[in-house]
């Protein structure tokens, strides 16, 4: 009878972290609390501000979408040409469905 190794025997068998992923993860971590202390109040009322002065300067270049007709899928009224790859698979399924 085999017996399931239990958690105890499943931590031991992994390996530590090297000296180098530990190095990288280290890094990782202080950049993410770099970027944590950057993200405040303040700053993120200025980025709002400098978005809309972007937006209102380039107000008179904007295209106006109402007049267009716009769609997600458009029912392949301008599909994409199916690539030579998918060319010979379909061909291949072809002939085997005739073979049949």
């Amino acid at each position: 009878m085999v017996s399931s190794p239990n958690k105890k025997d499943k931590q031991k068998a992994l390996v530590g972290e090297s000296a180098k992923t530990k190095k990288a993860r280290e890094k990782l971590e202080r950049q993410l609390e770099g970027y944590d202390a950057k993200i405040t109040k303040e700053a993120l009322e200025k980025k709002t501000m400098e978005i809309h002065q972007r937006i209102s300067r380039y107000a008179d270049q904007r295209v106006v979408l109402r007049a267009k007709s716009i769609s997600l899928f458009d029912e392949n009224q301008n599909a994409a040409e199916s690539s030579q790859k998918i060319a010979k698979i379909a061909e291949k399924i072809q002939k085997n469905f005739q073979s049949e």
